[in-house]
């Protein structure tokens, strides 16, 4: 079962990485830039859906986890969860980046995040399903604000265990959901932007 979840997840990087959009860049264009910043940006129309997210801002609030759904809806919920996520966007993307990109010109990357959607445990135990990740990326001059690449609708995803046994290992086994997705977030477009680079 175990290395069945992990084969699982090592297919889910694999198709995260089907990308249609052709960088235009060669090699050594590439290898000329340096990793500035990583901006996240999330607006008011991003779907924002990580039940474990609104169970830290319940706990976070001094109220028990099965308040989580009714102040998900609040404002200062979607702030929350706004800035978890973002956190996490860009520390995996300076992870990945940072020794890859280390020329002499300096680049920010600026994410829009479009759609975040963690599969419940009870989604998973009924009907199935994976986590999922969209966003809008550029890669920006930091001194002048041009764009040099924009990858709009970057999709990635995170399988996940299916079922009564495959949610047991899951939650076992394997790294937290959300860390998994916005790692396979990072090493995709690491492996887009370089794709000579080894994994």
């Amino acid at each position: 079962m175990i290395s069945r979840l992990a084969s699982l997840c090592f297919l889910a990087a694999v198709l995260a990485g089907c990308n249609t959009v052709q960088n235009p860049l060669a090699q050594q264009q590439i290898e000329s830039l340096r990793l500035a910043t990583v901006n996240v940006a999330i607006s008011d129309t991003t779907t924002l859906w990580w039940g474990d997210g609104d169970r830290a801002f319940a706990r976070s609030k001094g109220r028990s986890e099965s308040d989580a759904e009714e102040l998900s809806k609040t404002p200062e919920a979607r702030a929350f969860i706004a800035n978890a996520v973002t956190a996490k966007i860009s520390a995996a993307l300076e992870q990945q980046l940072k020794p890859v990109l280390a020329g002499q010109r300096p680049v920010k990357v600026v994410v829009h995040l479009r759609r975040l959607y963690m599969a419940s445990v009870i989604q998973r135990l009924v009907v199935g399903g994976h986590h999922e990740l969209v966003a809008d990326v550029m890669l920006v001059d930091a001194k002048t604000g041009s764009t040099i690449l924009a990858y709009p609708d970057f999709r990635t995803i995170a399988l996940a265990g299916q079922g009564i046994g495959g949610t047991l290992v899951d939650a076992a086994v394997l790294a937290d959901p959300i860390d998994r997705l916005t790692q396979n977030f990072a090493t995709t477009y690491r492996d887009w932007l370089l794709p000579q680079q080894p994994n």
